[in-house]
């Protein structure tokens, strides 16, 4: 072939379009050889606490038309948040009971553990509380002290009703003794405003009755309708005021969405390189320019006739 049939050859391939071949396998060619790049953005480690005493598992919410416990709500709103993972997020499991908290898992990349984040919480429920007391506010403070040891360290998700057992007095809660700011995150209030029964269990989580107001330590020893510590509600005011003591935000869990608010909070996040899958970039330019030179010929036409 000449060079005269070279340059016809050129002139046809490239006419009507054709010329937007060459960078479109350019494209492709970069966006399937171009490797994941360190990005910086924010992250998020965050250490769920989840309350497991008895008070928990009141059934004052609704799944599917059914009554669930507080406990397993709770789980469940996690479990929803958790549905479109950020990949830059870590996240790590703890329950509370007594006046402790226990570990059960350290905060883990969310995309690469999501079937391991999930079977783990499926497997808490009120069988793991090691004391049948629910010091809320020690429980609290216990949680930060130990978590501001993890490094990095994670923010905490503090889900609790609020209930107290023993019971404080009302609006009474005592200075916290480590430093403010230190450890950051949220306190989700858990349940309605309408007490109810607290449902009795046995050793293997069976439950068998409900605690009678003769069963358990009433405020000021009033079993007169003046203290009702066999029942529980979500004690809010209790929660807002610890919350504000340890500088934590305080919401209510209303519904999985409630949880937008802690688990994406910008105040939690720190910088982080992440790496990032950057090939949608190039690919998606290839993708455009072979969409507009295969593009039907009634499209072509129409516009050739306009530029006539």
């Amino acid at each position: 072939m000449n060079g005269t049939a070279w340059r016809a050859y050129a002139a046809n391939a490239l006419s009507g379009g054709g010329w937007l071949l060459l960078p479109a396998l350019v494209l492709l060619a970069f966006a399937l050889a171009v490797p994941k790049l360190p990005v910086t953005r924010d992250a998020y480690d965050h250490v769920v606490i989840f309350d497991v005493s008895q008070s928990m598992n009141v059934e004052d919410y609704q799944l599917d038309g059914a009554p669930v416990s507080r406990l397993a709500f709770a789980k469940h709103a996690v479990a929803e948040a958790l549905k479109n993972p950020r990949c830059d997020t870590r996240i790590g499991w703890g329950v509370f009971a007594g006046r402790k908290i226990v570990m059960l898992l350290a905060p883990v990349e969310v995309c690469r553990n999501y079937s391991a984040l999930l079977a783990a919480l499926d497997n808490i429920d009120g069988r793991m509380a090691f004391e049948r007391s629910s010091e809320i506010q020690e429980g609290l403070f216990w949680t930060l002290l130990n978590v501001r040891d993890l490094k990095p360290t994670p923010s905490v998700v503090f889900m609790t009703d609020g209930h107290e057992a023993p019971p404080l007095p009302p609006q009474r809660v005592r200075g916290y003794d480590g430093q403010l700011g230190e450890v950051r995150g949220w306190v989700v209030g858990v349940g309605t405003l309408e007490p109810r029964p607290i449902p009795k269990t046995d050793p293997d989580g069976k439950r068998i009755g409900f605690w009678r107001a003769t069963e358990v330590l009433q405020y000021g020893g009033a079993i007169d309708g003046t203290s009702h510590e066999h029942l529980s509600e979500l004690r809010e005011d209790h929660l807002k005021l610890l919350a504000k003591t340890v500088g934590f935000g305080y919401t209510r869990l209303v519904s999985p969405a409630s949880l937008d608010a802690a688990f994406h909070d910008r105040a939690l996040a720190h910088p982080a390189k992440v790496e990032t899958d950057l090939r949608w970039i190039p690919g998606g330019l290839a993708l455009l320019l072979l969409a507009w030179r295969f593009r039907p010929d009634g499209l072509r036409r129409r516009r050739a006739s306009a530029a006539r």
